[in-house]
Parts: C-alpha cells; sequence; structure tokens
C-alpha cells in the first residue's frame, strides 16, 4: 500500500494540540519501517522529534485508504546524502466522531485578543456551533495563543456581534496552504450575544425549536444560571461548556 517513491499528503503533531500538515515521500523501507521525507512550505527536508506522530491523511486513485493510517517518528538517518525519518510501520486507526454540538459553516470577519491584551490579531471564522468556533488565520499569530490559553473573541455577524470569552482547544499549522486554525469553546458570553448566537444558529438552521426555548436554553449553553427573562438574573460564572472536538480541516 505504502510503496518506495510515492508521496502522500499528512498530518503531524510533535507537540500535543498542535497539528500541522506536510507531504510525505517515501523513500525506503527497512523492514517493517519505512524511510520519510518530509516537506513543507517553510522547509523541503523537515526533521521531526523523536516520538511525533503523523497520519495518512490524503486518498490517490492508487491507494484506498482513507487517512487512518497512523505511524511514529523513530529517529533520522542519512539516504543518498540527504536526512530522512525513521519511521514505525504504518497501523490502521479508526477515527472516532467527537462532536458534542452539530456545527455549520461560517465564513464572517472575527477578531481574537489575548485576556489582559488590548491587541486585537483578524482571522475569519470557518464553523460554529453552540459551544465552539473554528477560526482560520492566515499570518502567524503570537506565540502566547496556545492550547489552554484564554482568549476574547469578536465576530461580525449578520445578526449582530457575537462576544465571547473562548478557551483555545486545538492549534492546526497548515504548512502546506501557510494557515492556522484555532479550535475555541466559549466559556462565556452575556445575554446580548447570547440571544445573537441562538439567531444565528437558527438562522444556519441549526436549531429547529420554538423561540421560546430558544431564550430559555440560552443561558445554559455557556454555563451561567438565570431566571425567566424579565426577573433579576444571576450572571454568576458556573462551569466551562463540554470539551469539543478540534474543528476537521484536513486538506483535499
Amino acid at each position: 500500500m505504502f510503496q518506495k517513491g510515492k508521496a502522500y499528503k499528512v498530518k503531524v503533531e510533535a507537540v500535543p494540540g498542535e497539528v500541522g500538515f506536510g507531504r510525505a515521500t517515501i523513500v525506503d523501507k527497512l523492514g517493517e519501517k519505512i524511510l520519510v521525507q518530509l516537506k513543507t512550505s517553510r522547509e523541503a527536508n523537515k526533521i521531526l522529534p523523536k516520538g511525533t506522530r503523523m497520519w495518512f491523511v490524503s486518498e490517490s486513485s492508487e491507494n484506498s485508504f482513507n487517512g487512518m493510517w497512523a505511524t511514529s517518528v523513530l529517529g533520522a538517518q542519512l539516504f543518498s546524502g540527504r536526512t530522512a525519518l525513521v519511521c514505525s510501520a504504518p497501523r490502521l486507526e479508526a477515527l472516532l466522531q467527537r462532536r458534542r454540538t452539530p456545527r455549520a459553516a461560517l465564513d464572517v470577519n472575527a477578531t481574537i485578543r489575548l485576556e489582559g491584551d488590548e491587541n486585537s490579531f483578524h482571522l475569519r471564522t470557518q464553523d460554529i456551533s453552540s459551544s465552539g468556533i473554528a477560526l482560520v488565520s492566515q499570518s502567524d499569530l503570537p506565540a502566547r495563543v496556545e492550547v489552554g490559553e484564554s482568549i476574547i473573541v469578536n465576530i461580525d455577524a449578520k445578526t449582530g456581534k457575537i462576544e465571547a470569552t473562548a478557551r483555545v482547544i486545538r492549534v492546526k499549522k497548515d504548512w502546506l496552504a501557510n494557515k492556522t486554525v484555532l479550535g475555541v469553546e466559549m466559556t462565556y458570553m452575556d445575554d446580548d450575544s447570547s440571544d445573537t448566537l441562538m439567531k444565528l444558529l437558527a438562522l444556519l438552521g441549526l436549531d429547529d425549536k420554538p423561540e421560546e426555548e430558544t431564550a430559555s436554553m440560552a443561558g445554559k449553553l455557556f454555563g451561567w444560571k438565570g431566571e425567566q427573562r424579565g426577573q433579576k438574573e444571576d450572571h454568576t460564572f458556573i462551569r466551562k461548556t463540554g470539551e469539543i472536538s478540534p474543528p476537521d480541516v484536513e486538506p483535499s
């Protein structure tokens, strides 16, 4: 299946939660091991540390696999005067669907900023759900924008402005496309932004509940407690939303 001389698109995870994409060429086979040379948009022959996980994510007319084959970097050695990665034999792994809430494609302007920082960075949304957002940047983001970091997200939606505090749960650096995709889960937003989001989700076809049900569920989505509209509300923060899976952003 994995033939010498063939090139494949791969997903690479050198650090947990930080994923990038590249193109791997199998230059030789050593028993069950394979020798790989990895090319990204920035490096012609990228060397990865031992233990790096790599998944073959592309299909071709000559191969029937569908992005579930995984390998690990065992080391490096010279091949024809160039350094190649020594990798374990690719093994089939099941890819589980871990989404907890449905999402819809959404391409609008957005900004993010770190909590306590006034500097904003412009991105575009890729998709959205009731608990999370995928955001795309065509430029490098600050090093502090990393998994676990709390950020403020602002979205220019058709239904109005949406502002939320969110936690970064995935950073995907796509070297081939020269872009970075952030997966974030929303942890808090005020009532106005919550109402605006509910209207947006309804517009995108993600909510077919009656209007009164939509309003009553708004407070439940983002971890606060409150009484009925028109009565005194307590916006005490109670808990974060359930973790969502990282957005699926695989190269075609």
